[in-house]
């Protein structure tokens, strides 16, 4: 079987090395030092060098694949969304689009496809196991995302190393933070209502309300539901301070007596601070807690998944870009299985009810090492 990966980058290498493993594997990029790095990791990896905005070219790549996975900029995300689904090919995707990729259902069905967006590990799991939750009960009270990608060992001054771009992680800093409260979707400014908790292989971390439901807003209907990211304690305070003093805005001003963004004089700034050197022995930790609470029939039931992953030692893969990246080729692999039928573009939420999936998926997890430990807690006629 073929598969295609449009995306070469950090995470895309990974999701490329894991198709490997079952499927004839050809790489795109735009990159050509990148594609060669990738030739000469694995021999067995084909590359192909053309834009994902490069329809015709990209169609023509793609167009005897069995299965097609994607990790691209998430402003050419729908463009490059379209073009496969108007070539007829499967796709699982784990580009950050700012639009609404709901939009596409109709087109995807038309062509006869199944296309899974945002199927990374936040979005991505945090969604499917949301939704397991959520179709496990009659009625869900609560529901809650706690997730951070975060350095094994506090770094000062800010105790935190960034394996994305400096500039996304502002941008999660500064987003009006969509959110649930009594069945209504609310705004507020991220990083609001602030809290400390303990979380199981890691301690006490600070946790934040942030703009990460997305289709979860929309699909999981629940009295109140919040994504939350973690750090180490002490980071939210420091990001709202140089928010506070502008320097975190896309506007353009005099400073120092020349005309700059600060967002991008801040991002110069931190990213030296912030990136992680695995070769000076810096590691990262992936960290999530999902909870979905409420009622089935008089009983009250909490269903709760826990995962801390660690930097990978073995294969010199951060924590964040391989449970990123491996989530992405699981569902690719369950698409190819057949265990996914449904047609159009199906938000990871809508597919955790089948509970064939769900164990392929947690089983495909397990044996790549990611482990996401359930637990339930169930009160008897609690109403």
């Amino acid at each position: 079987m073929k598969a295609v990966q449009i995306g070469g980058g950090l995470v895309g290498n990974i999701i490329a090395e894991d198709m490997s493993r079952d499927f004839d594997v050809t790489v795109v990029d735009t990159d050509g030092d990148a594609l060669r790095k990738i030739s000469e990791k694995n021999a067995a990896l084909k590359t192909s060098r053309c834009s994902c905005t490069d329809a015709e070219r990209l169609a023509e790549i793609i167009k005897d694949a069995d299965i097609v996975t994607a990790g691209v900029p998430g402003r050419l995300g729908r463009e490059m969304m379209n073009t496969v689904i108007k070539a007829g090919k499967n796709l699982c995707d784990i580009s950050f689009m700012p639009e609404d990729f709901e939009d596409l259902d109709r087109l995807a069905k038309e062509h006869g496809v199944t296309v899974i967006p945002d199927i990374g590990v936040a979005p991505g799991m945090s969604n499917f196991l949301l939704g397991r939750g959520a179709s496990l009960l009659d009625e869900t009270e609560r529901a809650i995302i706690y997730v951070g990608g975060i350095p094994e060992k506090k770094i000062p001054p800010f105790n935190y190393q960034i394996t994305w771009s400096a500039s996304d992680v502002i941008e999660e800093y500064t987003r009006p933070a969509r959110y649930v409260k009594n069945y209504r979707t609310v705004v507020s400014e991220a990083m609001e209502d602030l809290d400390l908790q303990e979380f199981p292989g890691v301690g006490l971390l600070e946790t934040f309300i942030t703009d990460g439901l997305r289709s979860l807003v929309k699909n999981i209907k629940a009295k109140d539901m919040q994504e939350r990211t973690m750090r180490w304690p002490g980071h939210a305070e420091q990001m709202r301070l140089l928010r506070a003093m502008g320097l975190f805005s896309k506007e353009k001003r005099c400073l120092g007596g020349s005309i700059v963004c600060p967002r991008e004089v801040a991002c110069d700034l931190l990213f030296p601070m912030w990136k992680m050197d695995p070769d000076s022995g810096d590691r990262d930790l992936t960290v999530m807690r999902v909870v979905a609470e409420g009622y089935k029939g008089c009983d009250r039931i909490r269903y709760t998944w826990d995962l801390c992953d660690r930097f990978d030692e073995e294969t010199w893969n951060s924590s964040m870009s391989r449970c990123t990246g491996l989530t992405c080729s699981i569902f690719a692999h369950a698409v190819a299985a057949g265990l996914i039928k449904e047609k159009g573009v199906i938000a990871p939420e809508k597919l955790a009810c089948s509970d064939d999936l769900y164990d392929f998926v947690l089983s495909e997890q397990k044996k790549r090492g990611i482990i996401y430990t359930e637990s339930v807690n169930i009160v008897k006629n609690a109403r």
